[in-house]
């Protein structure tokens, strides 16, 4: 026989051992196996390629952000599809419940409340939304504190909208209450525009980004002025997710100097918010999309030296995942590797640390199963093989008793020499059986 013969023989003999015993420990591997099995179940490794979010405004700049974001996330196999709804809080109320299928939803900083932010999951801001307040040119007067804005016909948006609850907010650590103040009037963004050039209103209040498109008509609007406001950073000192961010001068219109000097805006955020149960490479590879679909927009020019996206609200909880990124960046298998393929390795990680941890040390054991197995099987025979040794050299044997070894032992050597003799046991199977013959003849 060839060593490559007999190898083979080796490998064949020791695959063969393997079943047998998982065959006699079937039990026990089949709880392993649904334990395993579980265990992938509840850790989800596979991400999924379906996220749904909930923007408000079919033509907002949420909405503009979340196309830009879809082209993107298509690249890498990724369908994102827009929810159209009519405020933040409506959303946010989509994504605590997953009304629809929405996992993820863009939410103004600032105008959720405690319960309804503990519902969900934020991945940080991806673009300031300033609190743009304009007002007529030439009414009378020149008003610099929100306090002044009291005295005018002011638009705030629609009722419990974003700019709504935001203008309630401040207006309330000046002792002003919107809802009772008749001064201050709730309807459509649009009816608001209109209204404020027609005459109707003096000032209105929007609170969006610069991309929006009622926001970047009136900033080009010759009938108004962007309102300044005095003591803006006491209310960042006051309201967690307020700042101030400057809009430069000439940073809308260089040629016509839009606006004529630098401006201090008070400002919330846009936060990128999601469920509790997303898969978290979607979390990133959301992340991912937002710092992608800022590259090239307009709005970038508020953020001086902060960067987005930043977990800069702290209103609404920050996902694990997006934590994780914050601190330690993008997943090194998600810069190489299909998302899927990524994900599913950074969620199994452990069980595979965990199988080698186990399969490394045994291999170096060298456990030749198919020997061992094979001694097992050998021993136990020569255990009874001892006692009747014992009985045969101590010469108390009864006729009856030797006929009765005899025939074992007969059937013993007629069952082992059938039996199939696993590679490299030769030598011991032959002294076995030298072993049973001599214990034959004595008896005999």
């Amino acid at each position: 026989m060839s060593e490559k013969t007999y190898f083979l023989l080796a490998v064949r003999d020791e695959l063969k051992a393997i079943k047998e015993l998982l065959y006699e420990n079937k039990v026990l591997f089949i709880l392993m196996f649904i334990f395993f099995i579980g265990g992938l179940y509840f850790i989800k490794p596979f991400p999924g390629s379906q996220i749904r979010i909930a923007a408000a405004g079919k033509d907002s700049a949420y909405a503009m952000i979340a196309k830009a974001q879809a082209s993107f996330l298509k690249s890498k196999g990724i369908s994102l599809t827009i929810e159209e709804t009519q405020s933040s809080i409506q959303s946010a109320t989509s994504l605590a419940t997953s009304e629809g299928g929405v996992n993820a939803a863009f939410i103004q900083g600032g105008v959720l409340s405690e319960e309804l932010a503990d519902q969900i999951k934020s991945l940080g801001s991806i673009d300031f939304e300033p609190v743009w307040i304009f007002h007529r040119k030439g009414f009378g007067g020149h008003p610099d504190r929100l306090r002044d804005l009291s005295k005018l016909r002011v638009g705030v948006g629609p009722y419990q909208s974003g700019t709504w609850i935001i203008a309630k907010k401040l207006f309330s650590l000046n002792g002003i209450s919107i809802e009772k103040d008749q001064s201050f009037k709730v309807d459509s963004y649009e009816n608001n525009l209109e209204d404020l050039l027609s005459g109707k209103l003096d000032a209105l209040i929007n609170v969006n980004p610069v991309t929006d498109p009622i926001v970047a008509r009136l900033l080009r609007d010759p009938r108004v002025e962007l309102f300044e406001l005095t003591h803006a950073n006491a209310y960042d000192t006051q309201l967690p997710f307020v700042k101030v961010v400057t809009l430069p001068a000439a940073s809308i219109d260089i040629a016509k100097q839009i606006p004529p000097k630098d401006i201090s805006l008070l400002a919330t955020t846009t936060n990128l918010a999601v469920s509790k149960d997303m898969h978290p490479v979607l979390q990133v590879m959301l992340l991912v999309s937002s710092k992608e679909a800022q590259r090239a927009t307009r709005s970038l020019f508020l953020s001086n030296e902060e960067k987005f996206p930043a977990y800069m609200d702290p209103t609404i909880p920050i996902s694990e995942a997006a934590s994780n990124f914050y601190d330690y960046g993008m997943p090194q298998t998600m810069r190489y590797l299909p998302f899927w393929l990524a994900g599913f390795i950074d969620r199994v990680w452990f069980y595979i640390i965990t199988l080698l941890a186990i399969i490394i040390p045994l291999s170096q054991l060298n456990l030749n199963l198919r020997v061992t197995r094979f001694q097992i099987r050998i021993s136990r025979i020569q255990r009874e093989l001892l006692d009747y040794e014992r009985e045969v050299e101590n010469q108390s044997l009864t006729p009856d008793r030797s006929t009765y070894i005899l025939n074992k032992v007969n059937s013993i050597l007629s069952a082992e020499t059938k039996k199939n003799i696993p590679a490299g046991c030769e030598s011991e199977y032959f002294d076995f059986l030298a072993r049973l013959t001599d214990l034959r003849s004595r008896i005999a």
